[in-house]
């Protein structure tokens, strides 16, 4: 059994993340309830629906943030033949982002009825509903079935390197947060993709 503070504290950064999506969904369902209820009474509630969205996008960054935590662990799992331990750890740190994109889009918009999404009216209900909700509970049930931190093998700190491959793949996640959000050109991408898989080499051959 592995009871050490720094596990007790990934744990609770585990389930602290969960909460966020959890609460991220159940705000997103009030939302886009009150936006479809009063969408002909309030004037202007488009616009008001916009602004209701802001929160929700917070909770789910915040979820996302969190998560990465686990990146760096999963790395020096792989280094040391963990394969189980990295492969529970690459979940926990990369599922809350694809819950984000599934939320935000790639589920809600390609896999169910898009023109449901594309009216301001049930925008956020209809992205909260068919898309945060059951990945969300898919997650929950993921976790539930795999994640026992106590039972993980006890490991040495963590190395520059373990850390360097972290911090690229926190990069190349920014980037495709950044697209989504913001915009940006395609030679960008090209070059921080560039960089990063160069970067990524490179590190990744770095002596012990």
């Amino acid at each position: 059994m592995n009871s050490s503070p720094a596990i007790a504290w990934e744990d609770r950064l585990t389930r602290f993340a969960l909460a966020l999506l959890v609460l991220a969904v159940a705000y997103g369902i009030a939302a886009g309830a009150v936006v479809t209820m009063y969408y002909d009474v309030v004037p202007d509630m488009g616009s008001v629906g916009d602004r209701l969205g802001s929160p929700l996008m917070v909770l789910y960054l915040l979820a996302v943030i969190v998560s990465l935590i686990h990146m760096p662990l999963a790395v020096r799992d792989l280094r040391l033949k963990l394969w189980n331990q990295a492969a529970i750890r690459t979940m926990v740190g990369i599922a809350p982002l694809f819950i984000f994109l599934g939320a935000e889009g790639l589920v809600a918009h390609f896999l169910f009825w898009g023109p449901i999404s594309d009216t301001g009216r049930y925008h956020i209900l209809h992205h909260s509903l068919v898309a945060g909700a059951p990945l969300t509970f898919v997650y929950w049930l993921a976790l539930r079935r795999w994640w026992r931190p106590e039972t993980f093998s006890a490991a040495s700190s963590l190395s520059l390197r373990s850390w360097l491959i972290g911090g690229i793949v926190l990069v190349w996640i920014l980037t495709i947060l950044s697209i989504l959000l913001f915009g940006i050109s395609p030679k960008t991408f090209a070059g921080i993709g560039l960089g990063g898989l160069i970067g990524l080499v490179f590190v990744w051959r770095m002596p012990r």
